[in-house]
């Protein structure tokens, strides 16, 4: 079975305090609705019980990026933005190694992001 990261662990772990949040029939909705639908990104290899693979057969065309890493180095010399959990970072990106990308932001200066840390890329 895989295992979650600390990240996907904290993460249903404040879901499951929202979850008795969530039940009350205020909304007229039943208890047993499914109220938040989540992706954790956690494939278990099968899902209907085990009967149907996940995904739904396709695959994406060549050349589309798979990783952040390979969506940044076909952003090289564009303006983009990278969300972080610090923050959101703009700039033109320069460089993209195996784990940091660095940007020059308008003002001139150079910040270095490490890739484990983006959440989110915009093109700008």
């Amino acid at each position: 079975m895989p295992q979650l990261t600390d990240r996907q662990r904290n993460l249903l772990a404040l879901i499951n305090q929202l979850s008795p949040n969530l039940s009350p029939n205020s909304a007229g909705t039943s208890a047993n609705s499914s109220l938040i639908d989540i992706d954790l990104g956690v494939n278990f290899g099968r899902i209907n019980g085990g009967t149907t693979p996940p995904g739904n057969g396709t695959t994406p065309p060549p050349g589309t990026p798979t990783t952040v890493r390979e969506l940044l180095i076909s952003l090289l010399n564009e303006q983009v933005g990278l969300t972080t959990p610090f923050g959101t970072v703009t700039g033109t990106l320069i460089n993209v190694q195996n784990d940091y990308v660095t940007l020059i932001e308008d003002s001139g200066v150079q910040v270095l992001v490490r890739i484990d840390k983006i959440e989110f890329v915009s093109e700008l």
